[in-house]
């Protein structure tokens, strides 16, 4: 069958648009990928990477070295072409012959110098955008006679400062120009990075390393010691290396997908501030995260505030300062995309992130994590147990299936009838809640016990909730936060609450502005009545639950209107957001009789006299 190939009419233009568009954060990715997978062709033993400054007109110019088959002058130029790889195999779900060139000229123009040492014979070229080309191009060189060479030979150039008995290659960024300090700018003037900038990026990004590849990093490249200094080097080790040196770490398979998740507990040294990893591991900053791992390769990586504020939703509202989880997918499962910076499906080249399998993380968590998660729980006197009965007493109003109950069902039918367009939820007749708050408020106390006694009635032996009671949705699980680091972890600054439907749990900002203003109310009624610190604790404690109540509430009510027409995914989400969450909040006065009436009995409980004042 005869065809006929298509072709690139203006080539120029689609090699610009390319690197203009390219990703800066990727470039340490590319170019140690290369360095990497060369290596890896070297002997046993022989297998090295180094990443360190070299000067060129005293200006330091970032360095990726490696060992690994070398290249001679028509090699060199081959690999310099756009699209094209020496020794590697090209496709759309290995190599795609483009990254490490486009990326490496988005931030350094003004050049790439590669040397290689093949058979003791070294070349050079140098790629770089021509302005009066217009384009990007290998720059060439006047030699004698007006010959002009963009690829030629440097063995005697650097035969007295490199070592030529054994083939290596070397790349080294020039940047935006002549005076552009790659090491301490490695992604463009202007882009701030840290000093371990370029290793912690290759932390990160690779869970593994070319079988037997070492890896070196000069100090001025690293954090700690060896700041202004070079000529001494620190070794990268992987994750996986410094595992035997963390308390636990398991990998868990899910038999029905073969996605494995990995569950790392990396709590900080009892010495020092660092990680137990960080300190096994100095020549990058190591700190707890959560990302897909996929050939060895890591995307879409979350850490510090970034993991801390998702984590609850992968089961883990507490502890995510020392928990890592690294979910590992088949490699038929997903493709990167074109600047392998992140995953796609096969099929519909669908965005795929960590949150797609918050659920697996949940459900197959060892024991030993959730230990370590209720370790990480900040100590509570306060017990919640009766704000979470009354708001579950008002879901079961609504009889809410939950979500999964209802996907399971072909079609949602209510516990009740209802009419259609019907603007609110249909509640179902069940005993109503009589004063909510109050009953909420005259709940536990100091002592555990309840102000008054209650018949209970309990089942009869051998019985069991209906399936149907069994899928009813259950309350949020209400965490009151009152540490301002923990605030700031959840993203909570300036919010009164939030909540995380896939965990089915509700954070409180204890120290929100609107417990602030009911305390200075409450500390004002009942001045003189009780020693000001013991008030003081009191007030606060009741401020801080009546406004868990008021943003539990709304929780419960926005969660109602999943069974309402019209209602989309999106509408759910802004109903349950912090900005809504916290104008529930903000109208603390309706709660401020009850919180009165609860202030008093905790005093009266003390054994202060109480004076009975007039309720405005």
């Amino acid at each position: 069958m005869s065809f006929e190939r298509l072709t690139i009419q203006d080539d120029r233009f689609l090699i610009n648009r390319m690197i203009a568009q390219a990703p800066r954060h990727t470039l340490v990715r590319e170019f140690f990928m290369n360095a990497q997978e060369s290596a890896a062709y070297a002997p046993q033993g022989q297998r090295l990477v180094r990443i360190f400054p070299t000067l060129i007109e005293g200006v330091r110019k970032l360095t990726f070295w490696n060992t690994g088959p070398g290249m001679d002058a028509t090699e060199l130029r081959t690999a310099t072409n756009i699209s094209a790889s020496i020794n590697k195999q090209m496709s759309v779900s290995e190599n795609f012959g483009i990254g490490a060139k486009v990326s490496g000229l988005t931030v350094s123009p003004a050049g790439i110098r590669y040397r290689s040492c093949k058979s003791g014979v070294v070349h050079e070229v140098t790629i770089g955008f021509d302005e009066e080309a217009d384009t990007y191009v290998r720059f060439a060189y006047e030699f004698e006679h007006g010959r002009d060479e963009a690829v030629f030979d440097v063995t005697d150039l650097v035969s007295e400062t490199a070592d030529l008995s054994y083939d290596w290659t070397e790349v080294v960024l020039i940047g935006e120009d002549d005076d552009h300090d790659t090491v301490l700018e490695p992604i463009g003037r202007g882009f701030t990075v840290d000093r371990s900038y370029v290793p912690t990026q290759i932390f990160r990004r690779f869970s593994q390393f070319r079988p037997g590849v070492e890896v070196s990093i000069d100090v001025a490249l690293t954090k700690g010691g060896g700041k202004e200094e070079t000529g001494r080097s620190r070794t990268l080790k992987t994750l996986q290396k410094v595992l035997p040196e963390l308390p636990n770490a398991e990998i868990v398979t899910c038999p029905d997908t073969g996605v494995r998740i990995q569950y790392v507990h990396d709590p900080k040294h009892a010495n020092y501030s660092h990680s137990i990893s960080a300190l096994k591991n100095p020549a990058t900053s190591s700190t707890s995260f959560c990302a897909l791992v996929h050939k060895g390769e890591r995307y879409n990586f979350r850490t510090g505030k970034a993991w801390s504020a998702v984590a609850p939703n992968y089961g883990i509202p507490f502890g995510s300062t020392v928990l890592t989880v690294e979910i590992m997918l088949p490699d038929a499962a997903a493709l990167p995309n074109q600047y392998r910076d992140a995953l796609t499906t096969v099929d519909e080249r669908s965005a795929i992130t960590t949150d797609d399998y918050s659920s697996k993380v949940r459900e197959l968590m060892p024991e030993w994590v959730k230990d370590v998660i209720r370790e990480a729980h900040p100590p509570r006197d306060e017990n919640l147990d009766d704000l979470q009965n009354d708001l579950q007493r008002l879901l079961d109003e609504f009889r809410m299936p939950t979500s999964t109950y209802v996907k399971s069902q072909k079609a949602t039918e209510r516990t009740e009838s209802s009419d259609a367009g019907l603007d609110e939820a249909q509640s179902a007749d069940v005993d109503p809640i009589d004063s909510e708050e109050e009953r909420f408020l005259r709940g536990e106390r100091a002592s555990g016990q309840r102000a008054t006694d209650k018949k209970v009635r309990k089942a009869p032996e051998g019985a069991k909730l209906s399936k149907e009671a069994m899928a009813l949705e259950r309350a949020p699980t209400i965490e009151i936060l009152i540490e301002p680091a923990e605030i700031e972890e959840k993203q909570m600054k300036g919010r009164a609450g939030r909540f995380y439907k896939d965990a089915q749990t509700l954070f409180i900002n204890g120290l929100y502005s609107a417990v602030d203003r009911m305390t200075g109310e409450l500390e004002l009624h009942f001045a003189g009545q009780a020693e000001a610190e013991a008030l003081r604790t009191i007030v606060l404690r009741a401020a801080q639950r009546t406004m868990a109540y008021r943003v539990g509430k709304a929780t419960c009510y926005a969660i109602s209107k999943r069974l309402v027409d019209g209602w989309s995914l999106e509408d759910l989400d802004r109903a349950t957001s912090p900005e809504s969450l916290s104008l529930a909040a903000d109208d603390y006065r309706q709660s401020l009789n009850a919180a009165r009436k609860w202030v008093r009995s905790e005093l009266k409980t003390l054994g202060f006299v109480i004076e009975e004042l007039e309720i405005a």
